[in-house]
């Protein structure tokens, strides 16, 4: 299960794994923003320095819809 992550400003940035958000929250290069859905805030990190990979989302109609 991914986790969301926002930078010093707000800004999000990618997602990370479960594993390493417990590793920044115990070194304390982030903060809890939020417990449902959980996102974390780096403490010390800018959308600026981070590279972001592109994304897509698609859609998914289901078994009803479609033929």
């Amino acid at each position: 299960m991914s986790v969301f992550v926002l930078d010093r400003q707000g800004v999000a940035v990618m997602p990370c794994t479960q594993k390493r958000a417990k590793l920044l929250l115990a070194r304390g290069r982030a903060r809890v923003h939020r417990l449902v859905p959980f996102v974390i805030r780096l403490v010390d990190v800018n959308a600026m320095d981070c590279q972001l990979q592109p994304l897509a989302l698609k859609i998914d109609p289901g078994s009803q819809t479609t033929g």
